[in-house]
């Protein structure tokens, strides 16, 4: 009888370590990383659409009119001031200029290698 206590109570052991195991979700360099927070300037990456096949005058796709793409943080990266009705989009390392009106590109600027 003690020996089947015991082999319950370890079974049980076994499960809650799995149970805070699994609560504690992946580790960052599994998937685990936090998204960017709105605004604060880290680009994301969308590998469908590379920038360069974009130009001036062009739609930004649906995609990334997303505030998880606007920089609010220009200054931080070189680039000049948005002109009133435009924000800066980082998209794969470089970044693109639209309008906020109708999501055109006004501008394209590459980022550092």
């Amino acid at each position: 009888m003690n020996k089947r206590i015991i082999v319950q109570l370890v079974a049980l052991s076994f499960s809650g370590v799995s149970l805070v195991t699994i609560a504690a979700g992946p580790p960052p360099d599994e998937g685990g990383a936090q998204m960017a927070n709105p605004g604060t300037g880290r680009q994301q990456v969308m590998p469908s659409i590379p920038h360069r096949d974009w130009h001036k005058g062009q739609r930004v796709p649906a995609e990334y009119r997303n505030y998880n793409f606007i920089m609010n943080d220009w200054q931080g990266h070189g680039l000049k001031a948005p002109p009133r009705g435009q924000k800066w989009l980082g998209v794969n390392g470089d970044y693109v200029l639209v309008s906020t009106s109708n999501w055109t590109i006004a501008n394209i600027v590459a980022g550092t290698p």
